[in-house]
């Protein structure tokens, strides 16, 4: 969601200059050609971690802030909702210590639909006019869906504003917002097909039944993780003694039938193979964020 204008402080006295320059050729300030502004240094492509690629979103949230303020409406930078298990552990949960504490996640999902239903942001939308409100979200998102697209592999072209804030937030930490669109867009896109790739595979489906075996003898007979976990995450599902038992056998059973190294083995190939098919995107959004870091941690610090 990104700014119209407002996003590039300094720009009015830029211009100023650059008029009186014109108009005032004699003055000395403007007879002097000033040298060229030093090249950014070279960032070497690479994966973020997860804390990096926090500390982006972060920059970003507080860059759409500062442009939400400029056009005269409130935004709140808040904290991310915390990972669930299907984000933790798309095939299998593997760690049995997060397994004895948290069982399925269901404490997790009760937290995320607390903080969300207290979302200052959502809040303060809803407590709009309407007519105001359509002006907040053009704000933010831009008028209409032009000026960025991408070409997702098996969703065809997507379209987003490059006119609001969330997009003039973008363009301040990546400089070439359109590359960065359409790189992000398409490799979120490769990333999310993953997971459908390795449980599809017949690897992973032989070790899952190794894994049902092996919860069977334990007395929860469950066909996959994802059975056991749709057991306990909507509400109501069970007890949450007998969620942290089951939660806690599934991730033995995950080590013990090889459940756990299958899916990591074949993630790890799939996401290399997606990679090589689609190196341009990849490669040009391993680099933006790269070079976007220093930034950020600058805007982060400075609040």
């Amino acid at each position: 969601m990104a700014g119209r204008t407002g996003s590039c402080p300094g720009r009015g006295k830029a211009v100023a200059a650059l008029l009186l320059c014109l108009a005032a050729p004699m003055l000395s300030a403007c007879t002097a050609t000033p040298p060229p502004p030093p090249p950014e240094p070279t960032v070497a492509a690479r994966a973020l971690t997860p804390a990096e690629r926090q500390t982006l979103a972060r920059a970003e949230a507080l860059l759409t802030r500062n442009c939400m303020r400029e056009r005269g409406f409130s935004f709140h930078v808040v904290e991310d909702l915390p990972d669930g298990v299907d984000r933790l552990f798309p095939y299998v949960v593997d760690d049995e210590g997060w397994a004895a504490e948290h069982g399925y996640g269901s404490d997790i999902r009760r937290k995320r639909d607390t903080l969300a239903a207290k979302n200052p942001n959502q809040l303060y939308f809803r407590s709009l006019t309407a007519e105001r409100r359509s002006a907040a979200v053009d704000a933010l998102n831009g008028p209409e869906p032009t000026g960025l697209e991408a070409r997702v592999p098996g969703m065809g072209t997507i379209r987003h504003s490059d006119q609001g804030c969330e997009s003039e937030a973008q363009r301040s930490l990546y400089s070439d917002l359109r590359k960065w669109y359409s790189a992000w867009k398409v490799t979120d896109a490769l990333e999310r097909s993953v997971p459908p790739a390795v449980t599809q595979d017949g690897r992973f489906t032989a070790a899952v039944s190794r894994w049902s075996a092996c919860m069977r003898a334990k007395g929860h007979p469950y066909r996959s993780p994802l059975e056991a976990r749709q057991r306990f995450v909507r509400p109501a599902g069970g007890s949450h003694a007998t969620e942290i038992a089951t939660a806690t056998a599934e991730a033995r059973c995950a080590r013990t039938s090889g459940l756990a190294k299958t899916a990591r083995t074949l993630a790890r190939a799939e996401r290399a193979r997606t990679e090589s098919a689609h190196p341009t995107e990849f490669t040009t959004r391993k680099t933006l964020e790269s070079g976007a870091l220093n930034r950020a941690r600058d805007i982060v610090k400075a609040g």
